[in-house]
C-alpha cells in the first residue's frame, strides 16, 4: 500500500469591490427590472437537519481509501496544441460533453466530448462571443445551452461552444446555477449590491430567466475575513446544495417548492476556529490559523447520489482533511492521507466534482501509471488509455463509484 496526501481545491483571496463603482454600474431601468417589492424572503427550515460528527477526524490519520472504491472509469483528455489544459478550476459533465473552466488567460473554457475527444476552446478576448475573465459556468439542460459568467454578463453558447447571445446582469454575485425556470445566485459580501436596498444582506438570490428577483435568503455570516474558496453552489441531478464560508451548515434548495432547508450541520467543535478571529483583523485570522491547531470550513462540499464528501482546512498541521459519508448507513470514513494500492487504482486523492453516482477526480500522467497494467479494477480499454499517454499530456479524469460502508 502507498500513501498520498489530500489537498483542497485551489483556495484564493476574494477581492473587495469598490462600492461607488458598483453602485454606479446599474441604471434606473436595470433596478426597476428587478421588481424588488415583490421578492420574497425565504427562511431556512431546520427540522430535518442531520448532525455530522467530524470530531474523530481532527488529527493526522490515514484511511483505507482503496477499500472504498467499487468502480473506476478513466477519460483521457485529448492533447493537441489547441486543447492544452491549464490549472483546473471547475469540471462540468453533461450527457454529451465535458466542460473545463481552467486558468487559461485568466479564465477560459475548453470542451471535450464524453470520450475525451477535443471539441473546442472558446476564444478568449474582448470580441463578440469571446471570454474575458471567466468566473463561473453551468449548463441549462432544458435549453441545451452552456452559460458562462464573466463580470456583469452571461454569455450563452451551444453545447459545442458556438456563441448564441449575451445578456447583461443587474447585480453582482460569485457563483450561479441554472434552475428549471430561472437562476440561483450566491453572493459573498455586502458591497456592490446596495441597489437591492433592504434585500442586499442576503447571500442567495433567486430569479426568473429575465433576472427578475423572485426570492432571497441566507443572510451574511458574521465574518469580516475576506478569504474563501472557489464554489458555494453544488448540484447533483436535481439536488442543489448551498454552503457558506466559515459556516458549518450545508443547506439544500428545492427548486419546485422554493424552500431552503438545513441538510447537514457539521460538528468539529473540539478544534473549531473560535469565531472571534472571523470578526477581527485579517492579520489576527492568519496568525490564529498558522499558530494554532484549529480547523475551519470554507464550504467545499461534493455529493453523488449515494455519498457526500466534506473537506476541512487546517493550516497548522499543513494537511487538510477529507471525510466521506455513506448516505445509506450514515457511516463516515476519512482522514488526512488516503491509502491506496497504485497497482490497482490511479492517484486519485480526492474528488473535485460529481456526475450521477460517480465522484470525479483527475491526475496527471506519470511513468508510474505503468504499474496499473495488471489492475483488477480498470478495464482493458482504460489500461490502454494510460499506456498511450505521455507525461506532458493533459490530465486524465477518473470517474469513481464508492461502495456502501
Amino acid at each position: 500500500m502507498k500513501r498520498i496526501t489530500i489537498f483542497l481545491l485551489t483556495i484564493f483571496f476574494v477581492g473587495c469591490i469598490n462600492q461607488n463603482n458598483e453602485r454606479s454600474r446599474y441604471n434606473k431601468e436595470q433596478i426597476k427590472s428587478l421588481h424588488l417589492d415583490s421578492a420574497k424572503i425565504v427562511t431556512a427550515e431546520s427540522d430535518s437537519a442531520i448532525k455530522v460528527d467530524l470530531n474523530p477526524f481532527l488529527k493526522k490519520q490515514a484511511f483505507n481509501f482503496g477499500s472504498l472504491i467499487e468502480e473506476v472509469t478513466l477519460v483521457s483528455l485529448e492533447t493537441t496544441d489547441e486543447s492544452l489544459v491549464d490549472v483546473i478550476y471547475k469540471i462540468l459533465v453533461t450527457e454529451s460533453n465535458i466542460y473545463i473552466h481552467d486558468r487559461y488567460k485568466g479564465g477560459g473554457i475548453i470542451i471535450f466530448d464524453n470520450e475525451g475527444n477535443f471539441v473546442r476552446r472558446i476564444s478568449n478576448g474582448q470580441g463578440p462571443g469571446e471570454i474575458s475573465g471567466l468566473y463561473d459556468m453551468d449548463f441549462d439542460i432544458n435549453k441545451k445551452e452552456l452559460v458562462a459568467f464573466q463580470h456583469s454578463f452571461f454569455l450563452f453558447f451551444s453545447p459545442s461552444g458556438q456563441f448564441l447571445r449575451k445578456e447583461r446582469l443587474p447585480f453582482g454575485f460569485y457563483n450561479f446555477l441554472v434552475l428549471s425556470d430561472g437562476y440561483i445566485f450566491k453572493t459573498l459580501d455586502r458591497q456592490g449590491n446596495e441597489h437591492l436596498e433592504d434585500l442586499k444582506d442576503n447571500t442567495i438570490l433567486i430569479t426568473d430567466k429575465d433576472f427578475r428577483l423572485m426570492s432571497v435568503g441566507l443572510s451574511y455570516p458574521p465574518s469580516d475575513v475576506n478569504y474563501g474558496g472557489y464554489s458555494y453552489l453544488y448540484r447533483n441531478n436535481n439536488n442543489i446544495s448551498i454552503t457558506q464560508r466559515f459556516v458549518n451548515t450545508i443547506h439544500q434548495y428545492d427548486d419546485e417548492t422554493n424552500k431552503i432547508k438545513i441538510k447537514y450541520y457539521l460538528d468539529f467543535s473540539r478544534k473549531q476556529l473560535p469565531e472571534k478571529y472571523l470578526k477581527g483583523y485579517r492579520k489576527e485570522f492568519f496568525d490564529a490559523i498558522k499558530n494554532n491547531d484549529y480547523y475551519y470550513y470554507l464550504g467545499q462540499y461534493i455529493e453523488s447520489q449515494s455519498h457526500d464528501v466534506f473537506y476541512l482546512c487546517n493550516n497548522y498541521i499543513g494537511l487538510n482533511t477529507v471525510i466521506y459519508r455513506d448516505n445509506l448507513s450514515g457511516n463516515l470514513e476519512g482522514g488526512t492521507n488516503a491509502d491506496l494500492n497504485f497497482n490497482e487504482i490511479p492517484q486519485i486523492g480526492f474528488p473535485v466534482t460529481s456526475y450521477g453516482d460517480f465522484l470525479i477526480s483527475y491526475f496527471l500522467p506519470s511513468k508510474n501509471d505503468s504499474l496499473l497494467i495488471n489492475s483488477s479494477i480498470l478495464s482493458n480499454k482504460d489500461k490502454q488509455k494510460i499506456k498511450n499517454v505521455e507525461e506532458e499530456d493533459n490530465p486524465i479524469l477518473a470517474f469513481f463509484k464508492l461502495k456502501n460502508f
